[in-house]
Formats: structure tokens, C-alpha cells, sequence
């Protein structure tokens, strides 16, 4: 079952893929998993939540797929939530407040929570996005700005020490943001000292 896989009705094994959830403190959830829905303002656009509140996490995230001329044109965020979004596959065109940018795989967008994200599937081809959306939580005398990249051009690093970890850090790291973005790349040996 999936229809990310294209895998629909009965499973042909049942214990061969679960998904595992520890509440609070990780999920995994494999593609046979992924559950399509529906949201309000999500235009052509299939949509799987990956976390939210109920499984223990301050936060809410989606995988959602752009069907061509599909998005999200009323606003994603604001009213002290902040979002982000990543181009996993394809590209988008992207609005926060005035300025809009085109997104292409590996581009990304942080939306501050006094603004909407607003994202549109200008192309033939269905677009790829990860989507993260919380409550900010204020340090007295800062405030989070827009901030647009992509993941190409984003140097990596050693990730604490180790050579075999390729670590990328996608927002500035200040205390006008609560919180950060990275993509870490395993090479042969590598791993995560963190659930």
C-alpha cells in the first residue's frame, strides 16, 4: 500500500515494512507508509504528514508533492508561525512578502512568522517539497528575516570532528532564529551520535 510506490490494495507481505514511532522522540515511516491528504489552501498538491504535535513533536512537516499548477496561494504560516520549505525534486516559484524567487532542487526558503509562505508549480512537471511549520519562540531584542539558498551552494563541513560526515547549515546561526536546517551526507563508516 502507497501511493507515493504506486503500490495500492492489499499488501502482498504484512511484516515485511512497518513504520516505528517512538512519541517524542523519532518516527520512521517507510514509502509503503505515506498516507496522501487533503489540506485546506494545498492546491494540486498531495500531501503527507510526517510529524505533528500528536506524535510528540513541537512541530508539524510534510512532504507534499506540486502538481502543475498547484500550491499554495493563500499563505502557509504567519501569525507567529514560522515555515520552510526545501525543493527535494523540481522547481518553484516562491513568495515571501514582495520578494519571490525560483526555486529549483536543492533551493529552500525560511519564512519569518510575521509573514506567509506562498509557493506556485509554474512548470509542466510535478515538484518534490519538504514543508516545517512551528511556533517561533522569541529571544527578547531579535527577530527572524527571510532567508532564500540553496543547498548547492551551501559549503559543507566536517560534522563534529568527523571526516566521514559532510554537514551543511541552510540558516544563519543567531538568535534571531529558534531553530536550524542542516543536511547531513553519511559516508562509509559515518553516522549521527544523535536520536
Amino acid at each position: 500500500m502507497g501511493y507515493r510506490t504506486n503500490e495500492l490494495g492489499y499488501p502482498k507481505d504484512l511484516l515485511a515494512s512497518r513504520a516505528v514511532v517512538e512519541r517524542g522522540n523519532f518516527a520512521v515511516i517507510p514509502p509503503q507508509g505515506l498516507v496522501k491528504n487533503v489540506l485546506p489552501n494545498f492546491d494540486n498538491c498531495e500531501m503527507t504528514i510526517l510529524a505533528t504535535p500528536k506524535m510528540g513533536a513541537t512541530f508539524v512537516d510534510y512532504l507534499c508533492r506540486v502538481l502543475p499548477e498547484g500550491g499554495n496561494k493563500k499563505g502557509f504560516g504567519g501569525n507567529g508561525i514560522e515555515t520552510f520549505i526545501y525543493v527535494l525534486e523540481g522547481k518553484l516559484s516562491v513568495t515571501i512578502g514582495e520578494e519571490t524567487k525560483e526555486l529549483e532542487t536543492g533551493g529552500y526558503a525560511y519564512c519569518p512568522p510575521t509573514e506567509t509562505l506562498k509557493f506556485e508549480n509554474t512548470s509542466s512537471d510535478n515538484t518534490e517539497t519538504f514543508l516545517y511549520k512551528k511556533r517561533y519562540q522569541e529571544a527578547e531584542g531579535y527577530a527572524p528575516y527571510p532567508v532564500f539558498g540553496n543547498s548547492n551552494d551551501v559549503q559543507g563541513e566536517n560534522y563534529e570532528g568527523m571526516t566521514n560526515v559532510d554537514f551543511k547549515n541552510l540558516l544563519p546561526t543567531d538568535l534571531n532564529f529558534d531553530m536550524n536546517f542542516h543536511i547531513l551526507t553519511f559516508g562509509e563508516g559515518g553516522s549521527h551520535g544523535y536520536i
